[in-house]
């Protein structure tokens, strides 16, 4: 697979790194940086990643040449480090704006940063940034899209393929994705988050309904009312109190 730099970016995607085989496309990002200064906007992508990474230590497993796994090189020098959470919602919502084109409904961001269709994974993001005097220096945005992949070893996830019925290209795709994430990106940056936030919940899976969680000590009930300025995901109990959890703090049950 041969890829080529977006046409409608300003510099998104204009420096691509494409390796057929690596075992995250984050790691060998990382490392490239720590050798040299890469462009903003750098795309490195692999054919093969064989040993992706997703939250909570999770892994990503990909069948070569199927899907789309690649991390962008960003300096959001302009965001605290409290702000971080801004560069979840700007990437799960180019990944909503891109992939809507082609699946009408269902399609939700699962907090914190997951796309699902129905109740199946679409994809999944992993950011990990540097911090400066208590502001973000470098971020590596990980993106795992399953596009034409059908056959999982496991029962929740699912492809654009195996929604639509038919085989992608994974070039134009990869272009959409770029050109919708260098829009939010530049609206972050000129206008802020709040726009983007609200964007970003329109679209949250479960927002609004009443379901079962897990925490640290206990299954609960509970609403998810939205997120807050750091991006705890906010669920409010049967008798209206509210709490907030960081990601590795609450699971979703039923």
């Amino acid at each position: 697979m041969h890829y080529t730099p977006p046409l409608h970016t300003q510099f998104i995607g204009h420096h691509i790194i494409h390796e057929a085989t690596c075992a995250s496309t984050n790691t060998l990002a990382a490392q490239r940086l720590y050798e040299e200064a890469l462009p903003a906007g750098t795309v490195v992508i692999a054919d093969h990643q064989y040993q992706g990474r997703g939250q909570r230590g999770r892994s990503w497993y990909s069948e070569p040449h199927k899907n789309l796994t690649f991390s962008v090189v960003l300096y959001p020098t302009f965001l605290s480090a409290s702000q971080s959470f801004s560069l979840n919602i700007i990437t799960t919502l180019a990944l909503h704006q891109a992939l809507a084109a082609y699946i009408a409904h269902d399609l939700t961001i699962k907090w914190p940063n997951d796309l699902y269709f129905q109740d199946q994974k679409l994809s999944g993001i992993l950011i990990e940034s540097t911090v400066e005097e208590q502001h973000l220096k470098a971020s590596v945005m990980g993106i795992g899209l399953n596009v034409n992949q059908t056959h999982f070893d496991e029962k929740g996830p699912t492809s654009l393929a195996h929604i639509c019925g038919r085989y992608f290209d994974l070039q134009p795709i990869l272009a959409e994705l770029l050109e919708a994430l260098e829009r939010n990106y530049s609206q972050l940056k000129t206008q802020g988050v709040e726009q983007l936030k609200s964007a970003y919940l329109e679209h949250m899976y479960w927002i609004g309904e009443t379901h079962t969680f897990q925490d640290a000590t206990h299954r609960f009930r509970g609403e998810i009312k939205g997120i807050d300025a750091t991006g705890r995901l906010a669920i409010e109990l049967p008798k209206g109190d509210v709490r907030h959890y960081d990601v590795k703090e609450i699971t979703f049950v039923v």
